[in-house]
């Protein structure tokens, strides 16, 4: 009987930890589209003047843009800590900020996962951070 029990303790504690790690993956994934998301790096370019921003679910999976002088849009997925964009169009003006342009659309091509943390976004290749947003509203 006391076998019983404490497998019965066991199953109802993973229940209980897989739910709160559910709730907290949907949790992020409401983070990245609650905020406008204004990129103060990418590859280690000083974006902080550039008025480069991400908005993400302007439609479910879309995403949204400015890079600097020039527009753009694309599609996202996101599961857990996992994201990738995909789809990624823009026009394609010439301007004075095509360095932080390139590096922002650089970072996003190689994006695999993100973390939230103290309202900045971050955006990684593997364990190399390429790109770092502040969440602004909209």
């Amino acid at each position: 009987m006391k076998i019983n029990s404490a497998i019965a303790t066991i199953i109802l504690g993973l229940f209980i930890f897989s739910g709160c790690a559910a709730r907290k993956a949907a949790s992020e994934s409401q983070s990245l589209i609650s905020h406008k998301w204004t990129l103060l790096s990418a590859s280690d370019i000083d974006a902080g003047s550039s008025g480069a921003f991400i908005e993400f679910g302007t439609a479910p999976g879309e995403v949204r843009g400015k890079a600097g002088c020039n527009g753009f849009g694309g599609n996202y997925t996101a599961k857990g800590s996992a994201l990738k964009f995909g789809g990624m169009m823009g026009t394609k003006m010439a301007c004075p900020a095509l360095d932080v342009e390139n590096a922002f659309f650089r970072a996003l091509e190689s994006t695999e996962r993100y973390e939230i943390s103290n309202d900045r976004l971050f955006l990684y290749q593997g364990n190399k951070l390429v790109a770092t947003l502040q969440a602004t509203d909209r």
